[in-house]
């Protein structure tokens, strides 16, 4: 239920077929986040504005 179970985070990984190592590590996260290694960390102030960027994006 969106009022008592929010998403907090939601990651991707992108890789072309045959390369050996991921092309995109995203992480959207609610709420800042620590920097994670080798990703992208976006951090949004309410679950709207997290899944609407995520939704743009689209593909993964």
């Amino acid at each position: 239920e969106p009022q008592t179970d929010p998403v907090v985070t939601v990651a991707a990984v992108a890789r072309r077929q045959g390369a050996p190592e991921p092309f995109v590590r995203a992480v959207f996260a609610l709420l800042p986040c620590a920097p994670l290694r080798g990703a992208t960390v976006r951090s949004f102030d309410s679950e709207r504005d997290l899944l609407q960027v995520r939704g743009q994006i689209g593909g993964f």
